[in-house]
Protein backbone atom coordinates (compact mmCIF):
# COMPACT_ATOMS: atom_id res chain seq x y z
CA UNK A 1 0.00 0.00 0.00
CA UNK A 2 1.35 3.36 -0.95
CA UNK A 3 2.06 6.03 2.18
CA UNK A 4 -0.57 9.09 2.04
CA UNK A 5 0.80 11.96 3.04
CA UNK A 6 -0.62 15.72 3.56
CA UNK A 7 0.38 18.67 1.58
CA UNK A 8 -0.11 20.59 4.32
CA UNK A 9 2.61 19.45 6.97
CA UNK A 10 4.14 16.69 5.45
CA UNK A 11 2.77 14.23 7.50
CA UNK A 12 1.44 10.69 6.92
CA UNK A 13 -2.24 10.09 6.97
CA UNK A 14 -3.56 7.09 8.97
CA UNK A 15 -6.89 7.17 7.45
CA UNK A 16 -7.29 7.78 4.04
CA UNK A 17 -11.28 8.48 4.49
CA UNK A 18 -10.38 11.56 6.10
CA UNK A 19 -8.47 13.03 3.16
CA UNK A 20 -9.85 16.46 1.91
CA UNK A 21 -8.53 16.49 -1.61
CA UNK A 22 -8.03 19.81 -3.42
CA UNK A 23 -7.19 21.80 -6.63
CA UNK A 24 -3.52 23.23 -6.55
CA UNK A 25 -2.34 26.25 -7.48
CA UNK A 26 0.92 27.73 -8.83
CA UNK A 27 1.24 29.55 -5.58
CA UNK A 28 1.05 26.83 -3.52
CA UNK A 29 3.59 24.35 -2.32
CA UNK A 30 3.17 20.90 -1.02
CA UNK A 31 4.98 20.49 2.11
CA UNK A 32 8.30 17.39 1.96
CA UNK A 33 7.28 14.02 3.02
CA UNK A 34 7.88 13.21 6.98
CA UNK A 35 7.63 10.14 8.92
CA UNK A 36 5.39 11.82 11.33
CA UNK A 37 2.12 11.03 11.60
CA UNK A 38 -0.52 14.05 10.46
CA UNK A 39 -2.28 16.08 13.02
CA UNK A 40 -3.86 18.32 10.65
CA UNK A 41 -7.92 18.43 10.49
CA UNK A 42 -8.51 17.28 8.00
CA UNK A 43 -5.81 16.36 6.17
CA UNK A 44 -5.51 18.09 2.82
CA UNK A 45 -3.53 16.50 -0.71
CA UNK A 46 -4.10 18.87 -3.68
CA UNK A 47 -5.16 16.36 -6.65
CA UNK A 48 -7.97 13.53 -7.54
CA UNK A 49 -8.54 10.72 -5.30
CA UNK A 50 -6.12 7.80 -5.91
CA UNK A 51 -7.86 5.99 -8.82
CA UNK A 52 -9.76 8.84 -10.69
CA UNK A 53 -8.20 9.52 -13.86
CA UNK A 54 -10.45 12.93 -14.10
CA UNK A 55 -12.49 15.37 -12.04
CA UNK A 56 -14.15 17.99 -12.65
CA UNK A 57 -12.35 21.00 -12.87
CA UNK A 58 -8.92 19.36 -13.36
CA UNK A 59 -7.15 20.41 -16.56
CA UNK A 60 -7.16 17.65 -18.60
CA UNK A 61 -3.82 16.57 -20.48
CA UNK A 62 -3.74 17.34 -24.07
CA UNK A 63 -1.09 16.31 -27.09
CA UNK A 64 -0.32 19.14 -29.10
CA UNK A 65 -1.23 18.76 -32.94
CA UNK A 66 1.36 18.04 -34.91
Amino acid sequence: MNEIHCHTCGGLVSDPATVSHRLASAAIVPALPQSTRCQCTPPIVFGPPSGYMSWPGLPGMTKAAP
